[in-house]
Formats: C-alpha cells, structure tokens, sequence
C-alpha cells in the first residue's frame, strides 16, 4: 500500500528547490499567496496525513506538492517531539514558537537531512524564496498542530502525542 500523496495540484503554482509554493489559510504574513476558505491547503492535508504517513518507510515524490508535504510532515514530526515534554498548551506553544523562529537548514546545505530528494536552489534568491515560504509553513503549522494536539482543557490528546515516537521516512529535522 503507498503512503497518501498530496491530492493539491501545484502545476501553477510557484516552485522553489522543487517544492510547490502553495495557497495557505493563515492570517500570517509572508510570501504564501491565501487559499480560498473552503476546501484544504496543503497544511489541512499535511496534519490529515500525518499518522497514516508516519507508518511508511518510503515515500514516492511524484510532483512538487508531495515534496512540500513531506517537509511540513517532518516539521510537524518535529513540533509533536518537542511536545512530547510539555504537559499543557501553555508550555508546549511556548516551546513550538521557539523552535519555529530558530533558523534551518535548505536543500543542499550542510545539515540537510533529506539528501537529494529535494534539489538544491539555483541561486540565492531562490534558496530565500524557500526559506520564507517554509517559515510561513511552518508557523501555520504549528498552530494547527497545537490545536489538535491539546484538547479544549489543555491537557494533551494521547492519540496524537503517541505519535512522538514515530519516524516519517526514517528521518527527522534537527532543531
């Protein structure tokens, strides 16, 4: 059984280090252009996949958007573990937005755990045109993440914290 694919199309949308540079639903600020309200961007397809995805070992890129769901599914691997210590909402966002404005690695730099499943940027401009983008990504996640991950109380839902553990793709991003 493969794992689940991105079902947005990114044919037209803007592409950096091979990523699609797709619609969000935020109220961020940031080079993301908005997505429409109804229907899911690709952070909604990112969090629905998540467990699912998580018990694969590989996963076939078929198009850009498939790379940009991969990296927002280790992110959000990643923001899972540095909740895994925290007990309440409060600590845990604490802890996510600290990690979310820390900087990180692109394609083709050193300390990229992805090796070559992601193309490195043709020239500067394009390597910040990620990094912006990511970074916008990566905060909207966050707080989505947070939301389904804490329940209306602020204590934790376990069905999601088990999820800690487990390694998409057998990687992980370094904080």
């Amino acid at each position: 059984m493969p794992a689940y694919h991105s079902k947005i199309d990114g044919a037209g949308a803007d592409e950096a280090c091979g990523c699609a540079l797709l619609p969000l639903k935020t109220k961020l600020r940031g080079p993301a252009p908005a997505a429409p309200a109804e229907g899911d961007d690709i952070i909604d397809e990112t969090i629905k996949y998540f467990r699912p995805n998580c018990l694969f070992r590989n996963f076939d890129v078929s198009k850009s958007s498939d790379r940009t769901l991969v990296y927002l599914t280790l992110s959000m691997q990643q923001f899972l573990k540095e909740c895994e210590r925290h007990a309440t909402r409060q600590a845990g966002e604490k802890a996510v937005k600290s990690l979310v404005l820390k900087q990180f690695p692109i394609p083709g730099s050193p300390g990229w755990p992805l090796g070559g499943l992601f193309p490195p940027p043709k020239d500067i401009q394009e390597g910040e045109a990620w990094r912006l983008y990511m970074k916008q990504a990566r905060d909207e996640l966050a707080t989505r993440t947070l939301d389904v991950l804490y329940k209306d109380t602020g204590e934790k839902d376990k069905w999601w914290g088990s999820f800690a553990k487990r390694k998409f793709m057998q990687k992980e991003l370094r904080a």
